[in-house]
Order: structure tokens, then sequence, then C-alpha cells
């Protein structure tokens, strides 16, 4: 790949030159590799008092990208700058609307004015990258996008006042936010912790087809979960992608949908969660303590305490969604979401396991980056900024920036947890089945206390992997300034190296296929039952001790 692809002024790289390439081609790797630069501004205002202070700016791919000195502020006339300006803005800061024409007209009206720099109103709580358009060259002032809010205190405050002055002030984000590591870390963290919860009856039995009584007699943790085929995996990427197109063209009225639904399904993860760790720490004479309510008989205390906690922090994040302290209740609800799905669905093969990650790998990099040459913009990119809703898309585990004078969060998509997280969670299990493989816990299990198996597991390699491709995803981000798919990382550092590693030891037919043979039981080891032994070891039952 031609290495212009890197200093291209275009985000998806029109026109780059790729000799030897078709159009779609260049297209598809300008968007992947061409580096956005991302340089924010701060407009300071000082006069007058009542809207003095610090606003967020960021430059756009034209002008200079210049601070300037002590400069008045006045709005274009007219207000959308796509004509000539009715009067001179000779040596000012001049504010046009965002609309009606390219932002580089605005600029270009502006600067023929005289104005010193020009600053476009967003019609939406977001800023981003104005794109440079023809008259991109012909700019030599600063030009910069604020936020609605921001235009309506200057757009207000000089309606008022009849001197509005401030300067522009332009700095570097730090490259690296320790909110990231803290994400990466949240990530991991839920992907382990769902996977050992899937596991659970593998643990205590070390295969399904042993049998096994649970001495709590929970019947709900007793409930065999969903196992997914690779038909499902296949509808689930073209329903997804059916979805994705709708929000695109609705999505201004369908976020509330998303909001609802991520209610729900946050509130049932959460109860279901809590639940769980109750009755894993409390006595049971606590977690079975129950009163009866007509029509509806016993209820346990425990159930009614954690209905009304999960569905109290369900409807307090609907309703303060946009409130300060709202994403640590975004995170418990969809980190509770996530290790619920672990725990209720499964997978039941690397082949099937290896067709969802393959379909949401190329899922991804479509929607990102190859649906601006369908649509007017990146269709997935849309979605996920709400749109002009003024709402952010709830399925994301978000943390504000810890190490940045600017405003914004770091993030990460739920979807980027869930699918690689079914995945690892297939592999835990297969690990605890096969009995050949050093897994976390394995001292606690009554047949395996003894084993001194000390080749790593499938599930730690691709934890490693998972990490690994957490990491790339963010090194990426921080040098193209750029929001990245993750699962196009993710991805190859999961799969590849179980698959390698299968290959290598024979395990790949048993992995791929999902058919395990249990290891016989030794004479001498816990659970082992002479009376079995002529039955062959695919009829051997693991008996619990007394």
């Amino acid at each position: 790949i031609n290495v212009n692809i890197f200093a291209a002024p275009r985000r998806y790289g029109k026109n780059l030159p790729l000799p030897g390439g078709p159009k779609m081609f260049t297209l598809i790797w300008a968007a992947i590799f061409t580096l956005a630069t991302a340089d924010y501004a701060f407009i300071e205002i000082e006069q007058p008092a009542e809207i003095s202070g610090k606003f967020i700016a960021l430059y756009g791919e034209f002008g200079t990208h210049n601070s300037t000195g002590l400069k008045s502020f006045v709005i274009a006339k007219p207000f959308d700058a796509c004509k000539p300006l009715k009067e001179s803005a000779k040596g000012a800061i001049v504010i046009a609307q965002r609309g009606l024409c390219p932002f580089t007209t605005k600029c270009y009206y502006a600067e023929k004015a005289g104005a010193a720099g020009c600053v476009i109103v967003n019609n939406s709580t977001d800023i981003y990258i104005m794109n440079a358009g023809k008259d991109a060259k012909k700019i030599g002032i600063p030009a910069m996008m604020v936020s609605k809010e921001t235009g309506d205190q200057l757009v207000n405050g000089k309606k008022k006042h009849i001197s509005v002055t401030g300067r522009i002030t332009r700095f570097e984000r730090p490259l690296f936010d320790a909110s990231i590591a803290v994400l990466v870390l949240m990530a991991v963290g839920t992907v382990a912790g769902g996977a050992y919860w899937s596991a659970a009856k593998e643990r205590g039995e070390g295969s399904s087809t042993y049998e096994y009584s649970d001495p709590e007699g929970d019947a709900d943790e007793d409930e065999e979960p969903a196992v997914l085929n690779e038909y499902f995996a296949w509808g689930f990427i073209i329903v997804a992608s059916l979805g994705l197109v709708i929000l695109f063209y609705f999505i201004d009225y369908l976020i509330y949908v998303l909001v609802f639904i991520f209610c729900l399904a946050g509130a049932q993860g959460l109860f279901l969660t809590l639940t769980s760790l109750a009755r894993t720490v409390l006595p049971p004479a606590c977690s079975r303590a129950s009163y009866h309510l007509p029509q509806m008989g016993e209820i346990t205390w425990v159930n009614t305490l954690v209905t009304v906690v999960s569905v109290g922090l369900a409807v307090v994040w609907g309703i303060y969604r946009k409130a300060a302290y709202a994403w640590i209740l975004q995170d418990i609800l969809g980190i509770a979401f996530l290790l619920t799905l672990q725990r209720t669905v499964q997978l039941p093969n690397v082949k099937v396991a290896g067709i969802l990650l393959v379909l949401a790998f190329l899922y991804d990099i479509f929607w990102v980056f190859i649906s601006p040459v369908f649509f007017t913009q990146s269709v997935m990119v849309k979605v996920a900024t709400g749109g002009n809703s003024g709402e952010a898309m709830p399925m994301l585990l978000k943390m504000p920036r810890l190490m940045d004078p600017t405003p914004g969060d770091s993030l990460l998509g739920l979807g980027d947890i869930a699918i690689p997280g079914l995945y690892i969670s297939h592999l835990l299990r297969f690990d605890y089945e096969t009995d050949n493989h050093w897994v976390f816990g394995d001292s606690c299990v009554p047949h395996r206390a003894n084993r001194r198996n000390t080749v790593i597991g499938f599930f730690s390699v691709a934890m490693i992997g998972y990490v690994i491709g957490l990491v790339l995803c963010d090194v990426v981000l921080i040098v193209s300034k750029m929001g990245q798919p993750a699962l196009l990382y993710i991805v190859p550092c999961v799969l590849i190296p179980v698959l390698v590693l299968a290959h290598a030891r024979g395990s790949l037919p048993a992995l791929w296929s999902g058919k395990v043979q249990p290891e016989p039981l030794q004479e001498g080891q816990s659970g082992y039952n002479m009376d079995n032994v002529a039955e062959g070891a695919e009829k051997k039952t693991l008996l619990k001790d007394a």
C-alpha cells in the first residue's frame, strides 16, 4: 500500500494513489489505514462575564490550526454563511450555523469578509472533524466546530451585548488516558467472570456426561442454557445488519426504544447476577427465607430485595442517563447483562464460534469502514453516536476520560465483550471436560484435586489473545485518533492461536465438533467406582463423595 495513504487529508481517502488497485480497494484500505488528526482548541471568552470561560472546539481538516490573540466575535449575516457576508468581519472571529452548504464555503466567505477565524455551530451536542471541501485550499484561517450548547451561549451572549471578546488556544489531547486501561480491565474481568460462571456445571461434575446431584437444590441454577447453532450465527449477523440499516434512517426515534430495551435487559441481568451471588455468599437459611403472598405463593426475601435493587437502578439510569454519574449505573447494568448472557447462552463447538466470530469481524469492518461507500456516512458511527437525537447509544461500557481536560468518555461496545465472551466460555468448559489442561479452579474440583496439569489450557490462550486484541485496538486508536472496531483486532487474536495450538496437540477435531470423550477415571482417584469399569469409559459415572 502506498505510504501516501497515511498523509491523505480526506478521512476516507478518495483518489489516493494506489497503483493497479480498483477504486473500491483503494477506498476500503484507505478507510482502515488513514490517520485522521484530531486537534482541539479552547475558545476562551473574557467578556462579557456571564459567558466567560473555556469552551471546547475541534479543528477541521482544512484551514490553519493556529491560536489567535484576543479577538471580537461576530455573528455571520446570513447566519448560515452560505453567501457573501453582508457586513465586514475584519479581524474578528465569525460564528456561523451548520447546514445548507459545505463547511469550506462558510469559512471561505468568512475569510473573504476579513475574519481571523470561523466557528461553525453544530446542530447536536457532539463535535467532529469537518471534512475538507472544494475550497479547502483557499482557507487560510482557523476553522473549527463547537457543539450546539456552546454555540447557543456564544450567539445569545453576542445578541445581549455589544461586544464579545476572547481568544482561540490550540492544545493537544494526551495520547493515552487511564480510562482506556480501566475499560480493558473491566472487559477482561467480565469475560473471565462470565466464563467461570458458565462452567459451573463442568466444575461441579467434570463433564456434562457425568451424573451429579446439586446439594443445594437450586432449580434455576440447573436450568439448561440455550445452545446456539450455525444457523443462528448467520441469522444473527443478517438480522443485526438489517436492524443497523433501519436504525441508520430512524435512529432519532428508535434510540428511545433501545434505551428501554437496555433498561429491561440490564435489570434482568442484574437480578440473575445478584441472586446467584446471594445464594453463594449467604447461608442457606438466609437465602431461602421466604414469605407468602396470595395468588403468588412463596417468595424469598432475597428475590424481593434483589428485584427492588435491579429495577430501581435501571429506572434511575433511564431517568437520569445524562447525569454526570450515569456512566456508573450504565456499566453496572451492562456488565450484569454480559455475565448473564455468558451463563444462559452457550456455543456448542468452535465451528459455530468461528462462524460467529468471523461474521462479526466482517460485520464490523463493513459497517464502520465500507458503508460510507454506499451510504452518506459510516452507518455504525451514526448509530453509535445516536444521530441527531442528542442521545447516546446505551449498549456500551463507558469511562470518563481521567487525564484529559476535554469532556468525553472512553467507550467499548457490549458486542466486543459478548461475542468473544461466548467463545471463551466454551473454551473453558472444553478445558474442564477434556481434563487435560490447566485451568483456574482445578483445586476446587474433587476429581482434579490430585492432578498436576501444567499445560496451559485453550481458555488461558484465548484470554491472553483477548487482552492483546484490546491493547492493539487501543494502540491504533491512540495513534490514529479515531474510533476503532474492536473485533477487527480481537477476533484474529483469540481465534488463530487457539486453532493453531489445538492442531499441534491433536485436539482440533474434538474442539471443532464439540464431541468430547472424557478421560476415564483411574483407580484411587476421588469418584472412581469399580462397578462401572466394565461398561466402558463412555459410560463411567462420577459419583460425588459422601
